[in-house]
């Protein structure tokens, strides 16, 4: 009860809007640890932004249930006969990627 009450109390304050956005951050916690149980499952993963929200929202039925999408994921194994899961992978150096002050 009183971790509920302070989660309740924590986001009552907000509008609408901020818990819209507050509700996405949360989505976004849970997907990076459902991309990281994957991994460790072996399981690929694939994050997609950029999809038609309201259609998928649509699709779905979310619309009439007070729900809508902010992303969506693709997860699966790799086929043996991908040829591009073989390439060499591509990364960046620590220096192009981390700045220490």
């Amino acid at each position: 009860k009183g971790y509920s009450d302070m989660i309740k109390g924590s986001i009552s304050y907000r509008t609408p809007a901020e818990r819209v956005e507050w509700a996405a951050r949360q989505a976004y916690i849970a997907l990076g640890v459902l991309i990281t149980s994957a991994a460790i499952m072996g399981i690929d993963t694939g994050p997609m932004e950029g999809f038609d929200a309201k259609k998928f929202d649509e699709i779905l039925g979310l619309d009439k249930i007070g729900f809508e999408s902010k992303v969506c994921i693709a997860l699966g194994f790799r086929s043996e006969s991908d040829e591009a899961a073989k390439y060499k992978k591509v990364r960046f150096t620590k220096d192009q990627v981390v700045l220490e002050k």
